[in-house]
């Protein structure tokens, strides 16, 4: 049971998988891939990360345990790796990007087994249908049903962002405040933002219309928002949370949301600029969105685009940022998030 470099799989495959894994590249270094051979000795199954503890021998003939994260349970057993498949004693190989702080920790992409099955943490359901083997859901005519993230070449969710550029007097010390890798609100299984909700890869939302109301549902985080059709403004003196006080309206076909009452928070938990230390795009409690939700039935995409505004920490508006999703057949399963550090290994 030797760890080692993998010198089979490309670096270039390796971001093209884990890269959709949301806040990888400030934990992860993808040019520098992992194998590591072993005996599990505990699965840790929690969302919205799951750790796979294998014992396994060094090239120094020592015997060490390696901590390796991934996708939450959820996703992964909806992708055929179940916790059945890692229980402690199982020996198994798995392979994917070492951490940058810790040699003995990585994230891994795919996992083998001594019979022969070798298995992807994006499953079947990452490659197109055509390629997947899965059977095609049901056109869409309208904005509602199940959706899934579709994959868009390039798209990072830790990297460059011009707006910290933009930051006012007050935005800049919010930001100088942030330590990302102590202050995530992920940690804390708070949703973080409405667009890092839209943005969760491999978990499906549904949108439903109830009355005088569209429901959106999350997968991700157990997130539910309520987006009042009947409204035409927010409370004034209304609680102030993460995800804001939703009220919305149909122009044709588009739902447009329109969100205030915001809780100062965090956009962006992962800032990568180059030449800079890893920091966070925080906003105020002066942030208003709107958000943009049509369905183009040509190419059967929701296409979902988000503005935003903030004058109090930021010199400028935000650029639109839109998110494609495809139809899915998935049914939204209980995420139950495990806080970090908390309740189980912190990353």
């Amino acid at each position: 049971m030797i760890r080692k470099i993998a010198t089979l799989i490309a670096a270039a495959s390796i971001a093209t998988v884990a890269g959709a894994h949301h806040s990888f590249e400030p934990h992860f270094d993808n040019k520098k891939p992992v194998s590591i051979s072993g005996k599990v000795t505990q699965y840790e199954a929690r969302n919205p990360h799951s750790y796979l503890h294998i014992q396994a021998v060094d090239e120094n003939g020592r015997t060490q345990e390696y901590i390796c994260e991934s996708h939450g349970v959820t996703q992964l057993t909806r992708n055929g790796i179940t916790p059945a498949m890692l229980k402690p004693g199982t020996l198994l190989r798995v392979d994917g990007s070492q951490s940058r702080n810790d040699v003995h920790r990585c994230f891994f992409n795919n996992v083998y087994f001594p019979d022969g099955r070798a298995l992807n943490v994006n499953g079947p359901r990452g490659a197109p249908v055509a390629q997947s083997g899965l059977p095609a859901p049901a056109p869409r005519k309208d904005i509602f049903g199940t959706w899934l993230l579709a994959p868009m070449p390039g798209r990072l969710t830790a990297g460059p962002q011009p707006m910290i550029q933009s930051l006012t007097e007050a935005g800049k010390a919010a930001v100088a405040r942030y330590n990302p890798f102590k202050d995530d609100p992920a940690f804390r299984c708070d949703p973080v933002a409405v667009r890092r909700v839209w943005g969760a890869p491999g978990t499906p939302l549904s949108i439903t219309r109830e009355k005088d109301r569209v429901i959106l549902r999350h997968e991700w985080m157990d997130v539910k928002r309520i987006v009042y059709l009947d409204m035409r403004e927010h409370p004034k003196g209304g609680k102030r949370t993460s995800l804001g006080h939703s009220i919305g309206r149909f122009e044709g076909d588009t739902l447009v949301i329109e969100t205030g009452n915001y809780a100062a928070g965090v956009l962006n938990q992962y800032v990568e600029m180059p030449g800079q230390p890893t920091r966070g795009l925080l906003h105020s409690a002066a942030l208003t969105s709107v958000e943009r939700v049509r369905l183009d039935a040509a190419r059967q995409r929701l296409v979902v685009e988000i503005t935003m505004k903030d004058p109090e920490f930021f010199t400028r508006d935000f650029d639109a940022y839109t998110l494609e999703f495809g139809p899915s057949d998935l049914k939204l399963e209980p995420f139950n998030c495990s806080r970090e550090g908390v309740d189980g290994t912190l990353r």
